[in-house]
């Protein structure tokens, strides 16, 4: 795994991606045989798994997956075994399985073989293809880089495209791509936003003619260009919206907010425990700059937390963070089908 932040230039973080490539083979659920540890036989070669496929491939059989380690390879390789014989596995087990693996030989996804997958370095080139002309790459800051050997992120932002609510509070515009290169998730790209003063960012769905823009996986037996296709019209949506998104965050300011309500309206709307709807509130209380009493308030709290809260699960930090995002257009993009909040007010 390797994880960067703020250490590297945009052009060096896509030769990092593009160059995150893993090997794929083929087989039957029934050709897996219990190999010990976190093994399995498929042939006559053994192959080692990682956590996340071992649990997949294990879900499949409809078994615990520590069962197996605890037995040992002689009575575990039994249970599967009868498990194959018997028929008995998970309802939406495939019968062919797709396998991953890493440069080092060990298999780190399991997916059925109908899902096509797109490769870190197609990607990689679909970014370049789209890339605007207006927006240089040399002027990218890399907010966040994720690679693993199935998937990355990238958040980067620019001061080409910028907004200033207020005297020396500065916004950029940005992007945030996340991709599995196994076909476990579909493609997703995001607008982003980042406060300067305070490092805090915020995603935005892309949304076009009302409708969120997404990547859909398409099925193996059909072309990948579908899915590039996609990929390249929803990063040119991403830059073409941001000057729209940075404005509608100025008109945060002319709608106060009442923070005595705010604890309970926080958890009504997002279904959060007391402890994050505190920690929410305390950021509102506590403006980097100064308090504006207004919805501005919200967003900064929003993505403050959700991005330098410490032990907050990357699940509900990107939730947090698109919270900001579709509620700092709420004035600006009423859009019910990506989830902005066009005339209900948090406080009510």
């Amino acid at each position: 795994m390797v994880q960067s932040t703020n250490t590297t230039t945009f052009d060096t973080a896509l030769t990092r991606i593009g160059d995150t490539e893993i090997g794929f083979f083929e087989a039957g659920l029934r050709e897996l045989r219990y190999a010990g540890g976190m093994g399995f036989k498929i042939g006559a070669d053994r192959y080692e798994f990682s956590p996340a496929a071992w649990d997949t491939a294990c879900g499949y059989m409809a078994i615990p997956s520590d069962l197996l380690v605890q037995l040992g390879r002689g009575l575990g390789g039994l249970v599967v075994k009868s498990i194959h014989g018997s028929g008995r596995r998970a309802r939406i087990a495939p019968d062919e399985l797709q396998l991953a693996y890493d440069n080092k030989g060990k298999v780190v996804s399991v997916a059925p073989t109908k899902l096509a997958c797109l490769s870190n370095k197609e990607v990689v080139a679909a970014i370049q293809d789209a890339w605007p002309g207006h927006i240089s790459s040399e002027t990218l800051s890399v907010a966040n880089l994720h690679i693993t050997e199935t998937e990355f992120e990238i958040t980067c932002y620019t001061d080409q495209l910028t907004a200033e609510p207020r005297p020396g509070d500065v916004l950029c515009g940005g992007i945030t791509i996340r991709h599995s290169q196994v076909g476990t998730s579909p493609t997703v790209v995001l607008s982003y936003l980042r406060r300067l003063v305070c490092s805090n960012g915020m995603t935005q769905r892309v949304c076009l003619q009302g409708r969120p823009s997404r990547t859909k996986r398409c099925k193996a037996e059909n072309s990948s260009g579908r899915m590039l296709e996609a990929i390249r019209q929803q990063l040119g949506h991403a830059w073409g919206q941001l000057d729209e998104r940075l404005e509608g965050i100025k008109e945060l300011l002319d709608h106060r907010l009442d923070g005595n309500k705010l604890p309970e309206g926080l958890r009504r709307r997002w279904s959060i425990n007391r402890r994050l709807a505190a920690e929410i509130a305390q950021a509102f209380e506590n403006d980097e700059l100064d308090r504006t009493f207004t919805e501005y308030d919200l967003i900064n709290a929003l993505s403050r937390v959700a991005t330098h809260s410490v032990g907050l699960a990357p699940r509900y930090q990107r939730h947090l963070s698109l919270a900001a995002g579709m509620f700092a257009q709420r004035h600006v993009h009423q859009c019910p089908m990506c989830g902005s909040w066009a005339s209900e007010k948090v406080s009510e």
